[in-house]
């Protein structure tokens, strides 16, 4: 314990750097001394420091991590945590202003304020006593604030009210504390929560018009509970804080995204339809888009994430994480994926940064040296459930060199034309890396953004860039610089809002305003579970889920299936004839509107404008419009209220102001108020602005597009698997049901 007899100093250095000009700073700094200390950046209020409440703490304490196959379990217990009230303030010459921040007489911080040509405020900190390994920093707030952001959030879209660690893992099963499967899921570590996600990033925009992002990649919490302050926790080194004010909230995510780096524009072929998650070997694919066809569903891709082979476990079959073509599996499959492409359909595939111990590249990693080490030297691996892996350590150049090797050597020149590029969120804290001999605690944020690098690169070089695509989950601050495309992660087959098709939503929409403009998810969720039907909470797709979530995807820039982690219990789009006609239809809509999802696909490689925006972004003065969730904004003329509950056959839609229409009956209807539409199964709600360019693009759709009509023998109830409705229950063991929801068990 530091206790309260430590007597220390904080000195802030104020600066304004010639990039601005060479007397003017981009914020204000005013103060009386023993009064009060405020910071500003134009009429924005940004920090406010008083004796009685200081803007600035250090502290020290116990940061621990306890990882189960990417569910972290983190417990900070701050042992203590001291405020720096007295402050003094040396103006200097120029631009740059030092003030002490102060309990007692000894130095213990530096923090540097800066203005750049890109952020007026810019703030440095440096804690010389190494004693002190935590600090907070308090940022003004109102208490009516809304704040947007944090990366990829699931549960909510305005972030108030709750606290955000940032730290990349698995999302959870469940993400809902107070839900069945969340609990069950609790008791075999697999559980989430409001805030786990795959993309957490220390960045938020607020609706007082300035964004703040922390460039740091170690450990960070960032506090909206407080009525007038955020609060910004970080363990360790403190990286740099940057603040930038816009005039509106759009500008201030364009801002952020050309910062961070803007994505690319997607290749033409993924807009000529559907890319098919299928599994099981050449002739089951070539089955499979031999059906498509034949049921006019448009295929621009077939995705086999199987491609490298399959392993047997007590838990069924799982990839052979050993990443080349398995030609046993798939025969003939360089001339398929040429015979395809001339067909115009590409062929995809998956891979992730570890290898399983028994395939010859996780040989080859390890007597190159190419794997992250343990404390005794020796490669770190890690179980996943049956088998064992090591991990490519992506901060070594040679390792980078290496497997950026192996992509195009067994992915690009095989003639795939893309793939999944999973994980990234498991590096272990006490795993050992290249660079500096660093630990995996502090390089473990930094992992999306480099396994994202490492694929950008291995196309760059191949150029094929434009022409192959990659989808990842996991990523952090600067990720939209090299992936593709991002995707929600592995959803639930169901309905629920923590963890199923509703939380895609908020997802995009946060995703977007953190600089990360263009994802999609999978088409009928992931997460299944079936065989231990009698713990009450089984989940299996039902066609409803399938078609409801391929109509959202419809107004995303990529329409992909996935057959989910246990495809046989799953309604998949193959499964009658009436299923796959009906997702065809919708993949035809997809195509229908295709070239205005590129025009805003490149909007968002031009500009960083995401293509799904929140309804503020573009009606910032409705104050309805704030109060919005699950609606969004599909570029600037569409406006999309997805079905997202079972059994609804009405939607209650918020239209802001204009003259809007709706596409499926050209119903015209004047905005700022709800109303009431026929939202069917095939037929999602969603508008388009009567005086829209593309007006007669969306009026198209109500007559090209007809409802397939049911056949008499099609029961809209029945599932494989059975009634995944109902309650069941048995004498299986709970943990290894949840162990079986897991992703890593089962990819």
């Amino acid at each position: 314990m530091l206790g309260l007899g430590y007597i220390f100093t904080v000195v802030i250095l104020v600066t304004t750097t010639p990039s601005v000009s060479a007397d003017t700073k981009g914020y204000s700094l005013k103060y009386d001394i023993g009064k009060n200390l405020n910071v500003s950046i134009g009429n924005t209020l940004i920090f406010s420091h008083t004796p009685q409440s200081p803007m600035v703490f250090v502290g020290a304490g116990q940061l621990n991590f306890r990882e189960f196959r990417g569910n972290f379990f983190i417990n900070n217990y701050v042992e203590d945590r001291i405020g720096l009230p007295s402050f003094t303030v040396s103006e200097g010459t120029g631009n740059q202003d030092t003030i002490y921040f102060s309990y007692g007489n000894m130095v213990n911080l530096t923090m540097v304020l800066s203005s750049t040509n890109l952020h007026p405020l810019q703030v440095s900190v440096t804690i010389s006593n190494p004693i002190f390994n935590d600090f907070w920093l308090r940022i003004v707030a109102t208490p009516e604030e809304q704040v947007f952001g944090l990366g990829e959030q699931f549960s909510y879209l305005n972030l108030r009210h709750k606290n955000y660690p940032i730290w990349t893992r698995e999302q959870g099963v469940g993400r809902n504390k107070s839900d069945i499967v969340t609990f069950f899921a609790d008791k075999a570590l697999a559980g989430g929560d409001y805030h786990t996600t795959y993309f957490p990033q220390p960045t938020f925009i607020s609706d007082r018009k300035y964004y703040c992002h922390y460039d740091g990649t170690n450990y960070v919490e960032v506090n909206l509970q407080p009525l007038t302050f955020h609060e910004i926790y970080v363990n360790g080194d403190v990286g740099n804080f940057l603040f930038k004010t816009e005039s509106s909230i759009k500008n201030l995510t364009q801002q952020l995204a050309k910062f961070l780096g803007l994505q690319p524009e997607l290749p033409d072929w993924v807009y000529t339809g559907a890319i098919l998650g299928v599994q099981g070997g050449t002739d089951v694919m070539l089955q499979r888009y031999k059906n498509a066809k034949k049921n006019g569903v448009p295929v621009s891709a077939i995705w086999i994430q199987d491609w490298a082979g399959v392993l047997k476990t007590s838990f069924g079959s799982r990839l052979f994480w050993d990443w080349k073509w398995n030609s046993t599996l798939y025969p003939d499959l360089k001339n398929k994926i040429k015979s395809l492409k001339d067909d115009g359909v590409r062929v995809l595939a998956y891979i992730n940064p570890n290898l399983n111990t028994n395939g010859e590249l996780f040989k080859q990693a390890a007597q190159g040296g190419y794997l992250v080490k343990n404390n005794s030297g020796q490669p770190y691996l890690t179980d996943f459930g049956e088998f064992y892996c090591g991990t490519v350590d992506l901060t070594s150049e040679a390792a980078k060199q290496w497997y950026k090797g192996v992509i195009q050597t067994n992915m690009i020149d095989l003639g795939l034309s893309g793939w999944m590029a999973d994980f990234g969120e498991y590096l272990p804290p006490d795993g050992v890396v290249f660079q500096g001999n660093l630990t995996g605690r502090e390089v473990h944020n930094k992992w999306p953004v480099a396994w994202a690098e490492v694929n950008r690169m291995a196309i760059n070089e191949r150029n094929v860039t434009g022409d192959v695509v990659f989808w990842t989950r996991s990523g952090g601050a600067g990720s939209g610089k090299y992936t593709t495309i991002m995707w929600a992660g592995d959803q639930n087959v169901d309905f629920s809002y923590g963890d199923g098709l509703p939380s895609t939503i908020p997802a995009a929409l946060n995703l977007g305003m953190s600089g990360i403009g263009i994802t999609h998810f999978d088409i009928g969720g992931y997460t299944t579970a079936s065989q231990y039907k009698a713990l009450g909470f089984a989940l299996v797709r039902t066609e409803e889920l399938l078609l409801r979530s391929a109509e959202a995807a419809i107004f995303t820039p990529m329409f992909r299936s996935h057959e989910g982690n246990q495809p046989k219990a799953n309604v998949q789009f193959y499964s009658s004839e009436y299923i796959e006609k009906c997702f065809g239809r919708l993949a035809s809509i997809f195509v229908h509107i295709s070239n205005y999802t590129k025009n805003y696909v490149r909007d968002n490689a031009l500009f960083g404008t995401p293509v799904q925006r929140p309804l503020f972004m573009e009606f910032p003065d409705d104050p309805t419009a704030w109060t919005i969730t699950y609606q969004y904004m599909f570029g600037s003329d569409v406006l999309v209220a997805p079905v997202i509950e079972s059994n609804v056959s009405t939607m209650n839609v918020y239209l802001p102001s204009g003259q809007w229409s709706y596409i499926w009956d050209s119903t015209d209807y004047t905005g700022s108020k709800f109303v009431t539409v026929n939202a069917p199964l095939g037929k999602p709600p969603a508008f388009f602005k009567k005086n829209s360019v593309w007006a007669d693009v969306f009026s198209e759709i109500k007559t090209k597009f007809p409802l397939i009509p049911v056949p008499v023998t099609f029961s809209s109830t029945s599932k494989p698997g059975g009634n995944t409705n109902g309650v069941y229950r048995d004498s299986i063991s709970v943990t290894l049901v949840l162990i079986s929801l897991l992703r890593s068990i089962f990819i």
